[in-house]
């Protein structure tokens, strides 16, 4: 019984850390989304290559992504459901290959903070909602 308590309160610790990680994730997505649109250096570098239209496509982009994290955040918060965070998380994690993709179509570099701004982002989402998960189906599991 010590045991099962000493195991609820490290998921319970755990918890509020990725709880707090993750609302910094999503600071930190919008922040690098609203200060790349208004052409600010402090997350991304833009390169002379993405200057024109290449440049305005990752802006519409992270415009987007801008927009659905807002999106999948005030659904959270009203509805309490995690799945949608755990699929924002696959997503970003996923942004990482799109744009190394368009990195090579094109054939222009691209900063690789942007796949460090994905990375961290989309783990954080995938852990935090993943651990909600996880606690909200061991609750309702009889036993």
């Amino acid at each position: 019984m010590n045991t099962r308590s000493l195991s609820h309160a490290s998921l319970n610790i755990l918890q509020i850390v990725l709880q707090v990680n993750f609302n910094a994730s999503v600071i930190v997505i919008l922040l690098a989304s609203i200060l790349s649109l208004t052409g600010s250096e402090f997350f991304f570098e833009n390169t002379s290559d993405l200057y024109g239209p290449l440049a305005n496509n990752l802006r519409l982009v992270l415009i987007y992504l801008c927009l659905v994290q807002i999106a999948v955040y005030g659904f959270h918060q009203v509805s309490s459901n995690y799945t949608a965070i755990v699929a924002l998380g696959a997503f970003l994690l996923l942004l990482i290959i799109s744009v190394e993709y368009y990195s090579t179509v094109n054939q222009v570099e691209i900063d690789e903070n942007y796949q460090k701004v994905f990375l961290y982002a989309g783990l954080s989402h995938l852990l935090y909602g993943g651990i909600c998960v996880f606690r909200e189906k061991r609750l309702t599991e009889p036993g």
